[in-house]
């Protein structure tokens, strides 16, 4: 099984969150990050609390705009992954269902990837080109 976090501006993971539960019930492995008004170091100190028992674990990251603080946050810290990571920029809520639905279904991270990938405009950060920039 991988994590699913989402991670967004002001209360949106949240309320993904809430409308997934109200589809799926208790859901296992999903964790939710918001920035609001409190600023970047709390919202930089949570995403720290959030990801720490994750980084040896695969996970699907979901972030509301690409480039957006969340994401920039977020791929900062996705070379520490010690396990397949996918950040991508763009969420919605058809794809928060599949990813989901298919992990229920026992598919693995990269069945579940290819999938939600096609299904819309998702922006995917390639960590293999961010870590070959940092290695420059």
């Amino acid at each position: 099984m991988f994590n699913v976090i989402i991670a967004t501006h002001g209360n949106l993971a949240t309320e993904f969150e809430r409308v997934l539960k109200s589809f799926f019930g208790k859901i296992d492995h999903l964790k939710v990050i918001n920035l609001s008004d409190q600023g970047i170091n709390a919202f930089s100190q949570k995403i720290d609390q959030v990801i720490a028992p994750c980084l040896n674990e695969p996970t699907i990251i979901f972030c509301d705009i690409a480039g957006g603080t969340p994401f920039n946050e977020l791929a900062k810290r996705s070379i520490n992954w010690h396990k397949q990571v996918a950040l991508f920029g763009g969420v919605n809520l058809p794809v928060l269902v599949e990813t989901l639905n298919m992990r229920m279904q026992g598919k693995n991270i990269n069945e579940v990837i290819g999938k939600i990938t096609a299904m819309s405009a998702l922006i995917r950060f390639n960590m293999k080109n961010a870590k070959k920039a940092e290695d420059e």
